[in-house]
């Protein structure tokens, strides 16, 4: 069985996607992983085959959400209107338009025509047309593999964690519709039509949510959405480093800050709180390993001596040696964090509205980070830590609620909890028969 996988270019989208691709080459099937030549050697990195859809010369570096593209966002936000989406749904429904969307549009010009230009397309259904896949797994952020997957009569599906875009289209589908038949337009198939109506592909209700999606989210995470889920465990992976002489032995509590490497490429957030929360660990009797770059420590002006300051490093390799992880809400942390069976406290800014601005040059500034709220209420559901709010810091608060986390014996009890919900999903070795008996029996 040949299996392309198409991601988004960028390690966020890759980590995850690697214990999977693994677990079928290791079945035997022939994989490559597909994407923009910028994130190559990142994939060979893992291992794993890599074939490039267009030159970096017909294509720079695409932009991701960071990316302007203000007639577009203009757009999305009138069908956000017409959609009169309730409040408490927003959060959700940005997620979708104003990031995932957002990204697609690097590849997909949209409301164009077959006739505007899609290099990284062109190449992808080229590059499907020459090596024939049996099975494309696509990234929520790449729709265009799903044309270009129906274009070559391969089967597909979507790869993804909490299920945004199934829940906007679901959205979409149960507000757009008018008595008068001019039903809200749908954005992703205004991203996607261009590319369908180019290779004669017919976007169907499998065209955007796949023939059926693998989620590796446990069940109480994700949002009813109406695709056929198959779900498998997400299993803890990046780019792993030389063990260094710091991490072993651990003589006291040792606590991980780690706020994301996506927002430090996407997101231009106000760090000013750093100086206040590191002013707080310094005064406890904790080891602190705080994985940090330059930008996220523009206002630090003391570091305190039980801080160590690393710019990177592997959170799976530190998570096993930590009583207490500190993260900004990326799925990847959370999960990280929960596979390790170690408390939690979720940074947010309970104050700030969810709404993100983008500037000029294609950042976007927000100081909450989109899905904090969704994994925050997660690991409080398993009462496995807090939500620790930084709307208004403040040292001593700070101190009293990592001392607390620290010492609770039912948080204790809450990561375990949450270690045994991951484990109960199949591993991705176990869902290789699955995929290979749909594809049998197309």
């Amino acid at each position: 069985m040949r299996v392309a996988f198409v991601l988004w270019p960028a390690a966020a989208h890759l980590y995850p996607i690697v214990p999977t691709a693994w677990a079928l080459r290791a079945a035997g099937h022939e994989v490559y992983l597909v994407s923009h030549p910028s994130i190559g050697e990142a994939v060979t990195g893992q291992g794993l085959p890599f074939a490039p859809f267009c030159d970096i010369s017909a294509m720079p570096y695409p932009l991701g959400p960071g990316g302007v593209w203000a007639q577009e966002r203009a757009d999305v936000g009138r069908i956000t209107h017409e959609l009169a989406i309730p409040p408490q749904d927003l959060g959700l429904w940005i997620t979708f338009s104003q990031f995932l969307l957002v990204a697609a549009w690097d590849f997909l010009p949209y409301r164009g025509t077959a006739e505007s230009p899609m290099p990284a397309m062109d190449g992808l259904v080229s590059f499907f047309q020459d090596w024939q896949p049996d099975l494309v797994i696509w990234d929520p952020c790449m729709p265009g593999a799903a044309v270009a997957a129906q274009a070559v009569g391969a089967r597909h599906c979507r790869f993804t964690g909490p299920d945004f875009m199934g829940w906007s289209l679901d959205t979409i589908a149960a507000r757009g519709s008018r008595p008068d038949g001019d039903d809200v337009d749908n954005p992703l198939v205004e991203t996607i039509r261009p590319m369908a109506e180019k290779y004669g592909v017919t976007i169907t209700q499998e065209t955007l949510y796949g023939e059926w999606t693998i989620n590796p989210m446990p069940p109480a995470i994700n949002f009813p959405v109406e695709t056929r889920m198959l779900a498998t465990r997400w299993i803890p992976h990046v780019t792993q480093e030389p063990m260094p002489e710091w991490l072993y032995p651990v003589e006291r509590p040792r606590v991980a800050v780690s706020l994301g490497v996506s927002t430090r490429a996407y997101i231009a957030a106000d760090w000013s709180h750093l100086a206040i929360l590191l002013e707080a660990l310094g005064g406890l009797d904790i080891d602190v390993v705080a994985t940090l770059n330059a930008v996220q420590l523009e206002h630090v002006d003391k570091v305190p001596d039980n801080v160590r300051l690393v710019d990177y490093f592997p959170l799976d390799q530190l998570a096993a040696t930590c009583s207490l992880i500190i993260h900004h809400g990326g799925f990847g942390s959370m999960i990280t964090a929960g596979n390790a069976g170690v408390p939690q406290l979720v940074v947010d800014f309970l104050e700030l509205e969810m709404g993100a601005s983008t500037a000029a040059d294609g950042t976007i500034s927000s100081a909450r980070y989109p899905l904090a709220p969704v994994t925050g209420g997660f690991v409080l559901g398993h009462g496995a830590g807090e939500i620790l709010d930084l709307s208004r810091p403040d040292v001593e608060t700070i101190r009293a609620q990592v001392s607390r986390v620290l010492a609770d014996p039912a948080i204790q009890r809450g990561a375990q909890r949450l270690y045994q919900d991951l484990a109960l999903s199949p591993s991705p070795t176990d869902i290789v028969p699955i995929l290979e008996r749909i594809v049998r029996a197309a």
